[in-house]
């Protein structure tokens, strides 16, 4: 697959910082792939490789129903399934797979965050999940055959995190319009965190899904713990403060009061340095 700038190779020479600058976290787009060298040179192999590794995480699924029978280990059986409406989708292919773990190396190194690079194959004419969003930003890869994307802009939970994705997503509730494609063999799809989206399969499909979580803010909150730990000022005890009619209540909730505004200064001190920014930036280059 090569060693190359994966933007560029999607994009072609001198686009990534367009694409970087007006649509990455903002907007969907679909474009052809540019380089040669970007899908597995073989799809039918890299299914067969993950459907004959029972480390692999697979799954077979068709509307509501999970397919709870006995995996199948080769091209052929899954396509009896197939031919009944079921989809493979296997997680984490790239833990599993050569090609796909250079491929994920691409994206992580590209974008200093860590990947899953997920593999779907669905039977023609097949919807895909229903109407959902993802806390992560995905790049969509069509290896064989065609898909049918619709798109909505989510105003119903935007900025979604792993941790906060409900159950019920509301999507009754989304009032933005839709935006649709197509990829065909050849095409990629950037999907921003949080865009609703489903699919269908108007042929076969082979695909690949690379999910990104990229940085949030709140990554940056974890990442100064790091610095705090090794600070008295963030070591020290607060003053126990109980009910209103404790004596000295009042005392320590104004002691509380000019702790929380010298935590807060020290904070912006600390983001303001720029060698906590860099040792940032190393640290999201090392995530996996």
């Amino acid at each position: 697959m090569g060693n190359g700038d994966i933007l560029e190779r999607l994009l072609g020479s001198g686009a990534a910082t367009s694409f970087l600058q007006d649509q990455y976290l903002r907007l969907p787009c679909a474009h052809a792939i540019a380089g040669d060298d970007v899908l597995p040179k073989d799809p039918w192999a890299m299914i067969e490789r993950a459907l004959s590794n029972p480390a692999a995480d697979r799954l077979l699924a068709r509307s509501q129903e999970v397919w709870n029978g006995p995996l199948p280990g080769t091209l052929a059986d899954a396509r009896v399934l197939l031919d009944d409406g079921f989809t493979l989708r296997v997680r984490r292919a790239e833990l599993h797979d050569p090609e796909l773990a250079e491929l994920a190396e691409a994206f992580r190194h590209q974008f200093a965050a860590p990947v899953d690079v997920q593999l779907y194959w669905t039977p023609a004419r097949c919807p895909g999940f229903g109407w959902h969003y993802d806390a992560e930003d995905v790049f969509v890869l069509q290896a064989h055959g065609a898909k049918e994307w619709q798109l909505r802009k989510n105003t119903v939970h935007p900025w979604p995190l792993i941790e906060t994705l409900p159950q019920d997503m509301r999507y009754e509730r989304e009032i933005m319009p839709l935006w649709r494609c197509t990829l065909t063999a050849g095409d990629w799809l950037y999907v921003p965190n949080g865009y609703w989206h489903c699919t269908r399969a108007g042929e076969e499909s082979v695909s690949l899904s690379i999910g990104l979580r990229s940085a949030t803010a709140l990554d940056v909150y974890d990442f100064l713990r790091r610095y705090l730990v090794d600070s008295l000022r963030w070591r020290q005890r607060l003053p126990p403060v109980g009910s209103p009619e404790v004596p000295g209540c009042d005392a320590a909730r104004q002691r509380l009061r000019e702790l929380f505004a010298d935590l807060g200064s020290d904070l912006l001190e600390m983001l303001g340095r720029e060698t906590v920014m860099q040792d940032f930036l190393s640290y999201r280059q090392s995530a996996r």
